[in-house]
């Protein structure tokens, strides 16, 4: 009973008090997360001479249904006229895969999707760039785990630009610092203070300009390193121009992939 002379009947998982309002992104995230991976691709864009896709296909020996968010980068859902709304929930039998495309249509809209993932499901994206005069260019970007408190990428200013957008997915704020190594591993830059992303949010730029402090990077390359005090963040690396459009995910302190690109924007 609510005053409390009888006894709760049932069970609690993962109980959880939150110093802040949530947002409803954030209610339908908590929603699913009690049973499935939370997985995050850290770029959704489309319209404003973008496109982004979305591939997910089902493993396992059972039907699975899940629910894709959208969420910009302010921390609000993000809508999307061609999913027809802020969230798609998506049903795959047993082997089954589905795509969800985001067209280049209308103005430049930017944030991330969020999902939680049923075991045996798997899933990555697409984005292509449309510029005038050039061939669309395409990159493949893996789904990302948001469980870790320090992330390592490298980066390369002597040949290309390396835009990034990092994700803060947890219910509280959290302050991210960037520290840049060149390839001897001496430290050249270090942000002058940290970034600072509200719960739910994302922040994307190039990696010399982020932040002040930063500009020892421009000319170098070697590692960049991000780190937080406790939750867990999503760093995603970007670089495209002409002929490239590459991504660079990164993964507790190693980068997954290191591709060679251009300028991102």
């Amino acid at each position: 009973m609510p005053d409390g002379s009888a006894a709760f009947e049932g069970s609690i998982s993962g109980p959880a008090l939150f110093g802040v309002a949530l947002t409803p992104a954030q209610v339908v995230e908590l929603a699913g997360d009690s049973n499935a991976s939370r997985a995050i691709l850290g770029q959704f864009v489309f319209g404003g001479g973008w496109y982004t896709a979305l591939y997910f296909s089902n493993g396992s020996v059972n039907q699975v249904t899940f629910t894709v968010n959208f969420i910009g980068d302010d921390g609000n859902p993000l809508n999307v006229p061609s999913l027809n709304g802020t969230s798609k929930t998506v049903t795959l039998a047993p082997g089954g895969s589905t795509m969800l495309e985001a067209p280049n249509v209308g103005s430049l809209a930017e944030g991330y999707v969020s999902v939680a993932l049923p075991v045996g499901v798997t899933g990555y994206g697409v984005f292509r760039q449309s510029v005038p005069g050039l061939p669309d260019q395409e990159a493949v970007v893996p789904l990302a785990y948001p469980n870790v408190t320090a992330l390592s990428m490298v980066y390369d200013d002597i040949n290309a630009i390396t835009a990034i957008a990092v994700v803060n997915p947890s219910n509280v704020a959290t302050s991210i610092t960037i520290t840049a190594e060149d390839v001897s591993g001496n430290v050249i830059a270090t942000s002058a203070s940290p970034l600072v992303l509200q719960p739910g949010t994302k922040q994307i730029g190039l990696l010399r300009s982020i932040l002040p402090g930063l500009n020892g990077i421009v000319g170098n390359r070697g590692i960049a390193k991000f780190t937080i005090p406790t939750g867990g963040i999503v760093v995603l690396g970007l670089r495209a121009k002409g002929v490239a459009l590459t991504s660079i995910p990164t993964i507790n302190g190693r980068t997954l992939f290191d591709f060679t690109g251009e300028q991102f924007f």
